[in-house]
């Protein structure tokens, strides 16, 4: 099994850590692919036997899957964080973007957010963190096996992240 660095795809030095926290969308984007292709052939095969309504129906949820298929693939799948003590500055890249300083490492705070009964960590600007803030960890719901990822998330990620904010005791 894929250690949850090895998801997240976590790069480490001793000044600086990266990582990717949507990975995971990797998943939910093979879902929107299986089932616009299974409606696709569904239209294709049956349609000169389905009704308009169906039709229309189909197509409006073909397009709905692949739009957002593409969003979370272009916005949010391959999002990079990195947090470097060197230039004190933490770095939001997304290839199609490019690389942007986001923060600075002596401005920024840890906190959790959540989202649909699910949490996660995110960072924020210190003060300004709850008006805008960036998820880091991929989300944790209340189950057994996510209190192994949230233990394995804070001892092996979010302790270096820490380690770098100025004035830190580790």
């Amino acid at each position: 099994m894929m250690s949850l660095q090895d998801k997240l795809r976590v790069v480490r030095t001793p000044d600086r850590i990266s990582l990717q926290p949507n990975r995971r969308l990797a998943a939910v984007l093979k879902l929107y692919a299986i089932a616009a292709v299974a409606l696709g052939l569904l239209l294709a095969i049956f349609y000169r036997w389905l009704g308009e309504g169906v039709i229309v129906i189909c197509a409006a949820l073909l397009i709905c899957l692949v739009i957002r298929g593409l969003v979370d693939y272009i916005f949010w799948y391959n999002v990079r964080y990195e947090f470097d003590k060197a230039t004190n500055a933490v770095y939001r890249e997304n290839p199609p973007f490019g690389r942007k300083q986001i923060m600075r490492l002596d401005e920024m705070v840890i906190i959790t957010g959540s989202a649909s009964g699910d949490w996660y960590y995110a960072i924020g600007i210190k003060k300004q963190q709850l008006v805008k803030n960036y998820r880091i960890s991929p989300f944790f719901g209340s189950a057994g096996v996510y209190k192994l990822m949230i233990t394995e998330f804070e001892e092996d990620i979010l302790v270096h992240i820490i380690a770098l904010l100025p004035g830190s005791a580790h």
